[in-house]
């Protein structure tokens, strides 16, 4: 019993020392100067709309998409055509890191209940990692032109210091992670270097900089995905006998249309990643990518999500936009998730 509790677990660690880092970086604004940086450094304006997609969402805090919106917010034109292109970048912006960042709670749960390295599940999870890279830069390519894109030249000055300073730790950080360093080494040693720099010792400040309720979520899924897969055996009779038997076409379309129909009605990433986790204990680890496309799909279309509302607010970008590029980006990985059960 102890066992069932206790495994996993240690990955809330990670979940807490990333909360208290980015809360750390957003109280303080330290990632300014990089974004300044490469507005004066990188010559194609739509390189530097590359660029900040795949920076803006990096801190797993609530509300980032708020905080891409503003920054993208600085290189949208007034033209009403043209800014409506940027809420579906927006969104991609901040959405893409599920699939692959150690600091997100759809990778942390998978590698807590499955024992996984991060290796290993980018291994699992990369045809659909690849896909979504593949659809934001042709998003990017064929929909935005270089005249959508109205950059304004920033007068704050650069200091090249403060990017070595705030900015490289936590990439480095990041890469340690990626790298197979010990994450509690790695995120350990970067909260308490953070707290250094930012002066930050007030133990009461850091407590509130994390989401509790969230951990507690995680580590619910975590006890419960440990007693599902000592229980398989058992579930999948079950379920069996209920007529959901995956390995039917109809237990298949059920199961995964439920799959699709709960993500949808959560609208959490977090509920996302525990469905996925929950569902994969029971039918096994080839089934990984199928639910993680599924799951993902239901709750990027769910009207629970409110990233959609916040880039409407922003850019004026059409609800249709909106559900014609997430249901062409639903459906690349659906299939790509398919094609990998099929083979």
């Amino acid at each position: 019993m102890i066992d069932l509790i206790l495994k996993g677990q240690v990955y809330l660690f990670l979940i807490v020392f990333v909360m208290m880092i980015a809360g750390m970086i957003k109280d303080n604004n330290l990632f300014s100067d990089v974004f300044t940086f490469l507005k004066r450094s990188i010559k194609s304006n739509r390189a530097i709309v590359a660029m900040f997609s795949a920076l803006t969402g990096i801190l797993p805090i609530k509300g980032r998409v708020t905080v891409s919106a503003g920054l993208l917010d600085t290189m949208a034109p007034k033209n009403k055509k043209s800014r409506e292109k940027f809420g579906p970048i927006d969104f991609m912006s901040t959405h893409h890191y599920y699939f692959w960042s150690p600091l997100e709670k759809t990778v942390i749960l998978p590698m807590a209940a499955f024992g996984l390295s991060y290796g290993a599940f980018i291994g699992i999870i990369w045809p659909l990692l690849a896909m979504t890279v593949v659809y934001v830069l042709s998003y990017l390519i064929f929909a935005v032109k270089d005249k959508d894109i109205a950059l304004k030249n920033s007068k704050q000055k650069i200091k090249i210091s403060r990017i070595t300073r705030y900015v490289l730790p936590y990439l480095l950080g990041v890469a340690a992670i990626i790298a197979g360093v010990n994450f509690l080494w790695a995120f350990g040693l970067l909260t308490a270097y953070y707290m250094i720099v930012t002066q930050t010792f007030d133990f009461k400040k850091l407590i509130g900089y994390v989401d509790w309720k969230i951990v507690a979520w995680v580590a619910g899924i975590i006890f419960l995905s440990n007693v599902v897969r000592t229980h398989t055996g058992e579930i999948n009779s079950f379920l069996q006998s209920t007529g959901l038997d995956i390995t039917t076409t109809f237990g298949f379309i059920a199961i995964s249309l439920l799959s699709f129909l709960g993500a949808f009605a959560l609208g959490s990433s977090s509920r996302f990643g525990a469905i996925t986790v929950l569902l994969t204990s029971i039918y096994g680890m080839e089934y990984l990518p199928w639910f993680f496309a599924v799951d993902f799909a239901g709750y990027v279309m769910s009207p629970m999500h409110k990233c959609v509302a916040i880039g409407k607010m922003y850019f004026g970008t059409k609800l249709s936009t909106y559900g014609m590029i997430l249901t062409g980006w639903s459906t690349l990985l659906i299939a790509t998730a398919g094609v990998l059960l099929w083979i």
